[in-house]
């Protein structure tokens, strides 16, 4: 199998964290992400033992989790018990979850959250910096993810776009050029709490790799005092969580060399981001308030982003 050939279950990281790095996702306001169906696809429907089945039992034997009557087995049914303890990360961040309000018994996120937990191999991406931009602003755009997806196109002249696929607009597709494409919801976190956690899949081609599967994405924010014309600007931490199908699929992802193309691919997006903010900032919206590509209701959000301080 050549390296073009190789189809990586996890890597939804690259697009997720490309289209979500500014949090483009949250509904403005809200103090908890409205409901938003996920099709529970692999859920099982009998107690056969499918290699869904088995992660997402290993997962919660392992941690200690709730076992929802009749969905598991026997552990010892199960084959070689989960590589990971109660203490493990991953088990922390089960527990985190549940304690969220994201049960094992969730209708919407359950099964295909904690199976996705319970995955054997594991590959995290981390990436902490700063947004030249104030709260306010920042969290405007986060309640107009097209606005916010066509003023990094315009001011960068790169084919961003994005697009609410729910009425609570928890859920969103976004891509960046023919290369990064993905959707994502919102599962748990608000602006208040300065917290937002996404579950999602995408597909991007870097170098020599087609990069397709689901991830998990916690973005964390808040604000700190800055210089200039903003008297505030944007920290974030942004954690990706991809889980490799196989052992030598993982030993790749965590190669440094692929980690380097990985980030590199975010930090672009983000870069992005930042010289928009900061462009828009210096002209004062005037290549977009004079552009007749810009429709008057479009060029009216943009005069109320202006007026945030």
């Amino acid at each position: 199998m050549t390296m073009r050939a190789f189809t990586f279950h996890a890597a939804r990281a690259v697009l997720l964290a490309a289209v979500l790095a500014p949090a483009w996702a949250a509904r403005a306001g809200a103090s908890s992400p409205a409901a938003v169906t996920v099709p529970d696809q692999g859920k099982p429907k009998t107690m056969e033992i499918t290699p869904a089945l088995r992660d997402y039992c290993k997962l919660l034997y392992a941690c200690g989790l709730k076992v929802p009557s009749g969905t598991c087995p026997a552990p010892r049914d199960l084959g070689t018990p989960a590589p990971f303890g109660p203490t493990s990360e991953r088990c922390l961040e089960a527990r985190e979850l549940e304690a969220r309000g994201l049960r094992t018994t969730h209708p919407e996120y359950g099964f295909r959250l904690y199976r996705f937990l319970g995955f054997e191999y594991r590959v995290d991406y981390a990436i902490s910096d700063t947004l030249p931009i104030s709260r306010a602003r920042f969290e405007y755009l986060l309640n107009d993810i097209p606005l916010a997806a066509r003023l990094v196109a315009h001011y960068q002249d790169t084919p961003y776009e994005a697009q609410y696929t729910n009425p609570q607009r928890t859920h969103f597709r976004g891509s960046k050029g023919p290369r990064l494409r993905g959707e994502a919801r919102l599962i748990s976190g608000s602006f208040t709490e300065g917290r937002l956690i996404y579950l999602g899949s995408g597909a991007a081609e870097v170098a020599f790799w087609t990069l397709v599967g689901p991830a998990m994405m916690d973005f964390r924010y808040r604000t700190v005092p800055a210089t200039g014309k903003t008297s505030e600007k944007i920290v974030y931490d942004l954690k990706v969580v991809v889980f490799p199908g196989n052992g030598v699929i993982n030993s790749i992802m965590n190669m440094g060399i692929f980690r380097n193309v990985v980030t590199g691919k975010v930090q672009d997006v983000l870069t992005d981001i930042t010289e928009t903010a900061r462009l828009l900032e210096k002209d004062q919206g005037a290549q977009v308030l004079g552009h007749p590509q810009w429709s008057a209701a479009e060029r009216k959000k943009v005069e109320a982003l202006l007026r945030l301080e």
